[in-house]
């Protein structure tokens, strides 16, 4: 295979949804609507919560097709670490190094040109979503090189002959607590609701959102649905209970009651400062909840989120499962190697991302989250639901047809509905 580009351009657009300080709203700034009151605290903000861009990028090759990634961030940028929000002015000196960089070169493999890019002459906060972006337009170049799928690239560089699995997916409801949980039950969705717990009266009413939950579940999914409830807490719990361990520990034991037969897992419940101390935090949070004998479970994300955290988390068993935020980990090389270090290391890998990606960037995730047989994926872009399911599902589908495999399975949704 030659990957051979001979051209490149890049353009503004927009991503799935908003750009907002975690910081400013978890510490009292005041909603009003869609908005929050107030100036911002962390770095890179104009206002609390604004508008996000993507940069879209698109390779024309040698053999006359066009290879496209975007370049995006996450939504609570600038926290724990991760890059500040992406500016329009900075785009024309992107474009001017990746071109550079890429235009009239050759490469032999979708590794030996993602690996590239590992050289950009970039500040962090840049380099990692471009990155991103970049190495998703490369590997949708290598597949149009080789005349196949991205899946096919994937499992061929990586020397993957285990048979495929289709993984479940998770429904981000933040959008509609309540409507968009009615939507994942509809759905049959393996993972609901990633509610975003960001203010203490979030915390203050989960109970009663579980318990109603479990009668929506009881009413409009079928008897052999049993969903798994994910509820992120981006921290706040542990702001909330000033991270005293037992105190957590008994509030998490005290929702898993409430949400049995289903499993629950609660994600990223503790506050912390940095990654060591995340993964510290996280670590002996587990051992606590698992010598208590709760049926819940544990997912890392807010620190585990950067080239080569995941390994680290996965390797002190810090977490029963890792959602590898996918711009977050920049160059897909990266996501790759964090899924791989969560299944080595019996690590659950939720290969996930962010409601503010692009349908570009949900679809390349599609044919990862394939190729590594992933756990769960995150249906994304944006916090209607629909919306982003309809994306992945159908390059799902339309993938397993190419590769001759059976694919999402439709049937008990038309039954349900039918019946």
């Amino acid at each position: 295979m030659s990957i051979d580009i001979v051209g490149l351009q890049m353009v503004p657009g927009i991503s799935g949804f908003w750009v907002q300080d975690q910081l400013a709203i978890q510490t009292g700034a005041k909603k009003d609507g869609f908005f929050y009151e107030g100036s911002p605290v962390s770095p890179g903000f104009l206002r609390i919560k604004e508008p996000s861009f993507a940069y879209c990028l698109s390779l024309q090759l040698k053999n006359g097709a066009t290879a496209m990634g975007d370049c995006v961030t996450v939504v609570d940028v600038g926290y724990a670490d991760r890059p500040i929000p992406l500016r329009l002015e900075n785009l024309s000196m992107v474009k001017e190094a990746l071109t550079d960089q890429l235009v009239g070169k050759n490469f032999t493999s979708f590794k030996q040109a993602a690996a590239t890019l590992e050289s950009l002459p970039f500040p962090d906060y840049i380099a990692i979503p471009i990155a991103y972006g970049a190495s998703q337009a490369l590997l949708d170049a290598a597949a149009r090189s080789a005349g196949t799928t991205m899946t096919e690239v994937l499992r061929k560089e990586f020397a993957i002959e285990a048979a495929y699995e289709i993984p479940g997916f998770a429904a981000v409801c933040e959008g509609d607590w309540y409507g968009n949980v009615d939507k994942a039950i509809a759905r049959r969705f393996a993972m609901f609701p990633h509610c975003g717990i960001q203010r203490k009266e979030d915390v203050d009413r989960l109970p009663e959102y579980v318990a109603w939950m479990l009668e929506r579940v009881k009413k409009y999914g079928s008897s052999d649905y049993k969903p798994d409830l994910h509820i992120d807490f981006h921290s706040m719990l542990g702001r909330i209970l000033e991270n005293d361990l037992d105190k957590v520990c008994k509030f998490l034991c005290e929702v898993s009651d409430c949400a049995k037969p289903y499993q629950v897992y609660f994600e990223d419940p503790l506050l912390a400062r940095n990654v060591d101390e995340a993964r510290e935090n996280m670590r002996r949070l587990r051992i606590k909840l698992d010598a208590s004998g709760a049926s819940c479970r544990l997912i890392a994300d807010e620190w585990a989120n950067s080239p080569g955290s995941v390994a680290k988390f996965a390797g002190d068993h810090a977490a029963h499962a890792v959602q590898i935020k996918m711009p977050d980990n920049g160059n897909l090389l990266n996501s790759i190697s964090a899924i791989r270090s969560c299944q080595e290391n019996d690590v659950l890998a939720y290969l996930g991302g962010s409601v503010n990606e692009t349908d570009t960037s949900a679809r390349v995730s599609v044919h990862v989250g394939l190729a590594f047989k992933v756990w769960r994926m995150l249906a994304k872009p944006g916090k209607g639901l629909d919306e982003g399911l309809m994306i992945m599902t159908n390059e799902l589908a339309r993938t397993c047809g190419q590769l001759g495999i059976t694919g999402p399975d439709f049937s008990t949704q038309a039954a349900r509905i039918e019946g």
